[in-house]
């Protein structure tokens, strides 16, 4: 990193790297011979679970799946350029709406999933030293030399970080020490690395990274920055219309939904 902050990836980076976003696979890939897995385009947030609800889906169903991890704001941008996406779930209602009134998600699926929860994680090392708890207010201590959050451009996590340090009016004085992750997995890899000392999550992925790596979080969600409505949608130009729907069905289903509110989703 060179103790500098990484910028916003300019649209021509982005567009390159589209291609790169279907290469990032997750999930169970039992397909029969010949048969097309259903595409789901994935925000970052959601990696601590979805994989999990994408198991149990297909051996109940018999659909094989494939994820491609990505922010909202990419993933977004990819579908308008025609990636070959079935499924959109994307960590804010903004995107999946602006994609709608454009014609490139059926109107009549989009569906509000999950409700995400913004937290701030610090390192343990970083509490040791400055004997305190996690809070915005440690953000602004020599010992935080770096706290990272999502691209606010491209991710909605970003965007309520954010929210949440003007609110406190902590922003002007923070932004300098900001490294931008193009998605949540990155923010979580810049702490597990020790890129950064502090950074913004949503809850899930905060649970997750805790444990792996020394450090504890404080839930900003609805202190500082609003809750966050996750919606999907199906892809308008989607051949798998049918098992797109059944996706949906079952993620809203009680035990889907069950298990997203025992792993940090409202």
């Amino acid at each position: 990193m060179n103790g500098k902050p990484v910028s916003f990836r300019p649209l021509s980076a982005i567009l390159c790297a589209i291609p790169c976003l279907a290469a990032l696979l997750a999930g169970p890939q039992e397909a029969k011979a010949g048969e097309a897995p259903l595409h789901v385009a994935a925000a970052a947030d959601l990696m601590p679970v979805l994989p999990a609800l994408v198991r149990k889906f297909t051996k109940e169903s018999g659909i094989p799946v494939r994820i491609s991890w990505g922010s909202s704001g990419e993933e977004a941008l990819a579908i308008r350029h025609r990636a070959p996406y079935d499924l959109f779930m994307a960590a804010d209602r903004a995107f999946p709406r602006s994609l709608t009134s454009g014609g490139y998600l059926r109107k009549d699926s989009l569906r509000t999933y999950a409700t995400g929860i913004l937290v701030l994680w610090v390192s343990k090392k970083t509490l040791d030293r400055t004997k305190g708890r996690p809070g915005t207010d440690l953000l602004s201590r020599p010992a935080v030399r770096r706290m990272a959050l999502a691209n606010p451009r491209l991710a909605p996590y970003g965007q309520a970080a954010v929210a949440c340090l003007r609110s406190r009016k902590l922003w002007p004085a923070l932004e300098k020490k900001a490294v931008y992750g193009n998605s949540l997995a990155q923010v979580a890899q810049y702490l597990r690395t020790g890129v950064a000392q502090a950074g913004f999550l949503s809850l899930s992925q905060a649970r997750s990274l805790g444990r792996r790596v020394k450090g504890d979080f404080v839930t900003l969600s609805p202190l500082c920055a609003p809750a966050l409505p996750q919606a999907m949608g199906i892809v308008a130009r989607t051949r798998k219309e049918k098992e797109a729907r059944a996706f949906e069905s079952y993620i809203m289903g009680p035990d889907a939904q069950g298990y997203l509110k025992k792993h940090g989703y409202h």
